[in-house]
């Protein structure tokens, strides 16, 4: 008898579909598993045979064959266990295909019948309500997981017995439902997050860091050491605004492969990574043996902050470059592929020299003209091209420092950020971008969102020219002005570019002297 129940796999931090066939009839006396296992997967054949055993139901001597389809995918994960057991009842008439129907199963077997949880399974979950599933059959432990996806019938089970109980009518299991712990929480950031308010000066890269989160820029700081670049990036859990509920579920998803742990809830503040220099490519970037992903992805909807940019080896730099463009990292193996995903904006630290006291008031450089050249040359042209904002951190004397007043407090410019966001969405709902800085050069998009007044459009040209700026950096500084623009309330966010939003645009692109002398 032939019979079909339904699994998940997972790919990256997505999941496919998982047929599960059984047939039972004559020949030898077997139990075999085919369609592509490894790992923990291929080990299901003794677990599922030892658990039924154990819970009463010992599989007769008959020739039986278990296929999990499609076959052109790995499976790894035991959480098809579950799956496997009641494809196997059911071709048996333990239990009837029809109480099945429309009906996903995910979870690890013990060996005396238990249901244990199994990673992975906000994936599993997300992927039933994609297929058209409408009920999801799950460990007592993932059900609070796979509770955060809407639109599912989320049945918890503790041991095998109690779900041929339940699929026989004997004994009913109530669904789960969502409570109120899964809805987001407020404005107001996590405590303990250092405040704006506690920094004195600083009002450029003050300003700079309001525009990279108001409009979804990268940035990079440069100066000395101990001019206040970590102190600011140290501040920005402050700033954003938590997560809409889809960002939260794609992020948790990641959080959950990486982590190979159940999360307690979705995730709903944007991630801050901060990965030390030491990282390595695969660290940074995603992969490894399993592949898991790396910072770039673990910072999705978030911000990445590499401080000392130039002491990352050169193939992290290099390899950011991609995910800066494409919003996602590609891990292709001999066998199959791996998509993470990797929106994140990227903030960036780095001194002016090896020693890093090069333009310091009170301080003098020992480096030689061409040390402070090979060492600013360890950030290429290319990677420079693609950040947004280059500011410069100046060093204030002491004098300076003691007069200089406090600035504002992290809550009025996180008013101003989620404003200037507002505007935005606004402007780009009929689009496939969220933020400025994902606006792409096609269909002259950047004309259409981002015109300029003749006046700005003269000082840009004068600007390119000058500074012999490429086609990409002249996009960038024109998204740069629009987010400048839609964070003052005063300006229309539907009208055009104007001369001061360019200046100030083109007054935050400022590279080391070394290099714009290169």
């Amino acid at each position: 008898m032939l019979c079909r129940t339904y699994s998940a796999g997972i790919l990256g931090v997505e999941g496919y579909v998982i047929t599960v066939e059984a047939d039972v009839g004559l020949g030898l006396p077997c139990l075999t598993i085919v369609g592509q296992l490894s790992g923990a997967a291929d080990e299901a054949r003794e677990r599922v045979r030892v658990a039924l055993t154990n819970c009463g139901h010992a599989i007769p001597p008959r020739k039986q064959i278990v296929n999990l389809a499609p076959v052109e995918h790995r499976k790894d994960s035991p959480g098809c266990d579950l799956a496997i057991a009641c494809a196997l009842l059911a071709s048996h008439g333990v239990i009837s295909s029809d109480s099945l129907a429309r009906t996903m199963l995910w979870g690890e077997l013990a060996l005396d019948g238990t249901l244990r949880a199994a990673v992975g399974t906000l994936i599993v979950a997300d992927t039933a309500r994609r297929a058209g599933f409408t009920r999801l059959i799950v460990a007592t432990d993932s059900a609070r997981e796979a509770a955060m996806i809407p639109g599912l019938e989320i049945v918890a089970v503790h041991d095998l017995p109690g779900l041929v109980a339940q699929l026989r009518d004997e004994s009913p299991i109530e669904p789960v439902f969502v409570d109120g712990l899964l809805l987001p929480p407020a404005n107001d950031p996590p405590g303990g997050v250092p405040d704006l308010a506690d920094i004195r000066g600083l009002a450029l890269p003050r300003k700079a860091v309001e525009i990279m989160l108001a409009g979804g820029h990268n940035l990079l700081l440069h100066g000395p050491p101990g001019v206040g670049k970590t102190m600011l990036a140290r501040r920005i859990p402050g700033l954003v605004p938590p997560l809409g509920r889809e960002d939260a579920l794609e992020v948790t998803k990641i959080h959950g492969v990486a982590r190979r742990q159940i999360p307690e809830g979705l995730i709903m503040r944007p991630p801050i990574r901060m990965p030390h220099h030491t990282v390595s490519v695969a660290g940074l970037l995603g992969g490894g043996n399993p592949p898991r992903p790396g910072e770039v992805s673990l910072a999705h909807r978030g911000v990445l902050f590499l401080d000392e940019l130039p002491e990352f080896p050169r193939a992290c730099i290099e390899g950011l470059r991609e995910p800066l463009e494409d919003g996602a990292v590609t891990i292709v193996r001999a066998r199959y592929a791996l998509h993470y995903p990797a929106r994140f904006q990227l903030m960036a630290a780095m001194n002016p020299c090896p020693c890093g006291f090069l333009g310091h008031p009170e301080r003098v450089c020992t480096d030689s003209p061409s040390a402070v050249q090979r060492y600013q040359n360890r950030v290429s042209g290319p990677f420079l091209d693609r950040m947004d904002l280059v500011v410069p951190v100046t060093p204030l004397t002491r004098e300076e420092l003691a007069n200089a007043p406090f600035g504002e407090s992290s809550g009025s410019v996180r008013e101003r950020i989620v404003a200037a966001r507002a505007r935005q969405s606004e402007r780009l709902a009929a689009t496939p971008w969220e933020r400025n800085a994902e606006i792409a050069a096609v269909d002259q998009a950047i004309e259409r969102l981002c015109p300029l007044t003749p006046d700005a459009h003269k000082l840009l040209l004068g600007l390119a020219q000058r500074r012999n700026l490429s086609m990409r950096a002249i996009h960038r500084l024109r998204r740069v002005a629009r987010t400048i623009g839609d964070l003052d309330p005063a300006i229309d966010p539907s009208a055009p570019i104007g001369v001061e939003a360019v200046a100030f645009a083109a007054r935050l692109r400022r590279l080391p002297d070394a290099l714009m002398a290169a």
